[in-house]
Parts: structure tokens; C-alpha cells; sequence
């Protein structure tokens, strides 16, 4: 997919940093392919003409082409490609990426999340004009910008969610932390989803982090045992779910729900 816009934002730095702006070179295609997905189904046989179909999965993750040139039009020099590539290539992990000033506004609603893959040189002559770069996403769509909200509960508090995302038939896994104002046992029970609950044991001004979508937790006092919680992470089911929160703690739920935006 190629994407224009005014500029993008990568791992906090802004391409007008480095007086870049977004453009669209001749092989460059207007075209988007909002997904792609692949049927996942038995053999065919003598017995079973029919093969049994087991679900559908995503072909790929969502890439991104993005073309870019200076604001004056002028060389870019090796010592600013280097600048770029440091910028573009800093860091292993997967980083927020976002754009300003699009010809359409549905991305500039959403964030990607991913690293870039590829710098290519646009040398119409024997001198660097352009560059060519590739973005792969951490998934096949698009997501939400990111909300937190907090609840302050002093022994039962019961609150409504609802899990806006995209992907209509999947649960989402959102972000909670957790700030005990006592020595207990903290539960968050989801009724939608059969009274699955997360039960943890806190102590007084612990705070513990739960990324359920990735499966890890942080303390920031470093005395969390597994034996505290009862190996259950937190999720939302598809539509408005009802929850409560027992415990004296603050609560916060962060969501960036998946955004059916953008294209192969």
C-alpha cells in the first residue's frame, strides 16, 4: 500500500525533522487492498469432495510504501541518508508510527505498530533525490489510538466496556494496571465472559501491569511471585461487556482496538 500525506511520526521523531515530505512516484499505486485473507480447509478425496473448512487466517501482515523527498526538492546528502537511516533503523523493537495530514482522513484516525524494513535509494540520476522505504506492521490491520481509562474503587465498583474492535468475532487483550491502596486480594471479574476472573494478592502501593495481550506483567516493586495471581488474563469479549472491580485500588484500562485501515 502506498500512503500520502503531509508527513508521518516513527518512534517519536516527525519526517519534518528532517525537512521530508510524503510524495508519490511514478511506480507508486493509488490502489489498496484492505485485506487478504487464505481458507483454511482439509484435503479433498475420493470420500470427501468437499474439504472441511477449519477458519480463515490473514494472508500477511499489513506493509506500508512510503515515498519520500526534501521540501526544496534538493539532493539528499550521505550525511543526511545517515541521519535518516539511524532515526528509521534505531531500535528492534516495534515502535508507533502515524501520519498527518493524509488525502484520507480514516488513517490519520489510527496508529501502526512495526519497524521499517527497507530503505531504498530514488536515483534518477546518479545522485539520491528520494528514498523508498517499507513499514511492516506488527499485524494485518491498522489500530485505534490508544485510551486509558481509570476507575477509583474503594471495595466494589461495577463498570461497562466496550470492546469496539474490528475484528467482531475475536476477544481483545487489553493493557490493565493495577494500584493496590491496601494489603489484599484484588479481583477484576468479567460477567459477559462466563465470571472469568483475574485475581491477584497486592500489597500496599504495589503496582502491577498486565500486557494479557502479550502475556508478561510488570512490578515496579519487584516482589510479584506468580504464586500472587491465578494465571488468568484479562480479556474483553466482542460487544459491551459488564465488569467488576472488588478491592481498595485504582484501575486502568487501556485499549487500542484493531482498525480494519489500510492494505496489503
Amino acid at each position: 500500500m502506498a500512503l500520502f500525506a503531509h508527513s508521518f511520526n516513527f518512534n517519536g521523531t516527525s519526517s519534518e525533522t528532517f525537512q521530508l515530505r510524503l510524495v508519490g512516484f511514478d511506480n507508486d499505486s493509488p490502489l489498496t487492498t484492505l485485506y487478504e485473507k487464505s481458507v483454511i480447509k482439509g484435503d479433498i478425496n475420493l470420500h470427501h469432495p468437499i474439504p472441511i473448512r477449519k477458519g480463515l487466517k490473514y494472508s500477511d501482515v499489513l506493509k506500508i510504501h512510503i515515498s519520500v523527498v526534501k521540501n526544496d526538492g534538493s539532493v539528499i546528502t550521505d550525511s543526511e541518508l545517515r541521519q535518516i537511516r539511524r532515526w528509521l533503523n534505531g531500535c528492534n523493537e516495534p515502535k508507533r508510527l502515524y501520519f498527518s495530514g493524509c488525502e484520507n482522513e480514516i488513517f490519520e484516525s489510527v496508529d501502526y505498530y512495526g519497524n521499517f524494513i527497507s530503505v531504498e535509494r530514488f536515483e534518477p540520476t546518479c545522485e539520491t533525490y528520494g528514498l523508498k522505504l517499507v513499514f511492516e506492521n506488527i499485524a494485518p490491520y491498522a489500530f485505534a489510538k490508544e485510551e486509558t481509562v481509570s476507575y477509583t474503587c474503594t471495595d466494589s465498583l461495577d463498570i461497562q466496556l466496550e470492546n469496539s474492535s474490528d475484528e467482531i468475532s475475536e476477544d481483545y487483550y487489553p493493557i490493565v494496571k493495577i494500584k493496590s491502596n491496601a494489603n489484599q486480594t484484588i479481583r477484576l471479574i468479567n460477567h459477559s465472559d462466563n465470571e472469568r476472573a483475574l485475581t491477584v494478592y497486592m500489597n500496599r502501593d504495589q503496582i502491577l501491569t498486565f500486557y494479557n495481550q502479550d502475556k508478561y506483567i510488570e512490578d515496579n516493586t519487584g516482589i510479584f511471585k506468580m504464586d500472587d495471581w491465578n494465571l488468568t488474563w484479562f480479556r474483553l469479549r466482542p460487544g459491551m461487556n459488564d465488569i467488576s472491580i472488588k478491592g481498595n485500588c485504582i484501575v486502568d484500562i487501556s485499549c487500542a482496538y484493531p482498525r480494519l485501515a489500510g492494505g496489503q
